[in-house]
């Protein structure tokens, strides 16, 4: 990290090394947007990595409040504060590449008391909700799709409501958000977030963190402690594709939400195509591959996927019925190995 560098460049710089694919998405987004989305999706990470420490409630507890006050004051930054709460969490919470984060977090504070009243605001009320709900799910067993639904809610479902009120305040949607669109903004962050749970199957389990439907697990014979087991592969198999199935009417939400944007406005339409073109593409990636039970493995779509898509985006993202057109290929693809199983 450049020490020279000022706030606002060390939070672009800590941005690829917590999530490449989001500064990927969040850097196609008009000046002044991109700034905004970028540090509110860092608050949040350091929200959602406190959330999965192993630490005790207590600590968690005592982390989000510290960081909700710092984020609730008036600037300027209380820098002793500020580096009180980052040398607690960096003694307190388990972290890898979200070192660079914590280490960091006046910077953050500093750009985001930079920002207009009304930013601040949608801002904290998102990173409120989520650290409360996240609280909420501490050792709460996710019985059902339902109450997964419910956990993608408070992880990814209020993203897009936080996404949507940055998008109007920057005058990309004139039209203040109605309640479908905001409907439409929570299920297209659910649809990310139940890729993530999917794929992330075999990393997460042993290290405690168990978001697969318990009922499913059970109506196949299944525990936590057996899915990823190598003889229990054909019942893991019939949950995941249960898992998927639920999935894709959020998926279709996701696009009706994108086609709504305004035409005028396809840099934001951009930003939203990626993730969601990447998640289909991923589900299909999914879908009848065992190597998701494998800890070894790492289930994903390659990197000129990746750039295939970015450029589809911008390509077709002024036509509602190319986007629809390409959504459909990918769903397709999806039910068609699903069919085959």
């Amino acid at each position: 990290m450049r020490k020279s560098a000022n706030h606002e460049q060390i939070c672009w710089d800590i941005l690829p090394a917590v999530s490449r694919s989001f500064a990927l998405c969040i850097q196609k987004l008009p000046k002044g947007l991109d700034e905004r989305m970028m540090a509110a999706y860092l608050i949040l990470r350091l929200i959602d990595t406190i959330e999965d420490s192993a630490a005790p409630v207590e600590t968690k507890h005592a982390a989000f409040d510290q960081f909700l006050e710092l984020l609730a004051a008036a600037p300027p930054v209380n820098r002793q504060k500020a580096a009180a709460l980052r040398d607690f969490l960096l003694a307190n919470i388990d972290y890898s590449y979200e070192k660079v984060l914590l280490e960091n977090l006046q910077s953050l504070l500093e750009v985001f008391h930079g920002f207009t009243a009304e930013e601040k605001t949608a801002i904290l009320a998102c990173a409120r909700e989520m650290a409360e709900g996240m609280l909420k799910f501490q050792g709460r067993v996710i019985g059902s799709l339902k109450v997964q639904e419910e956990y993608c809610y408070y992880v990814a479902g209020i993203v897009g409501y936080l996404n949507s009120r940055l998008f109007h305040l920057a005058g990309q949607t004139p039209e203040r958000p109605d309640e479908r669109f905001m409907e439409l903004a929570k299920n297209f962050g659910i649809a990310l977030q139940k890729v993530n749970i999917l794929r992330d199957v075999a990393y997460d389990v042993p290290h405690g963190r168990n978001f697969w439907p318990l009922d499913l697990l059970a109506a196949q014979g299944l525990s936590y402690e057996t899915l990823c087991l190598p003889e229990n592969r054909k019942n893991a198999m019939t949950v995941l594709d249960t898992i998927v199935e639920d999935a894709l009417p959020y998926l279709e939400d996701a696009l009706a939400y994108t086609k709504r944007i305004p035409r005028s406005a396809m840099r934001v339409r951009v930003f939203c195509l990626i993730p969601l073109f990447m998640a289909v593409e991923s589900y299909a990636k999914c879908v009848d591959n065992e190597d998701i039970f494998n800890g070894g493995k790492t289930v994903k779509i390659s990197k000129s996927d990746v750039a295939r898509i970015v450029r589809n985006s911008f390509l077709l993202a002024p036509s509602n019925w190319a986007l629809q057109r390409w959504f459909d290929g990918g769903v397709r693809a999806v039910r068609q190995k699903l069919a085959r199983r």
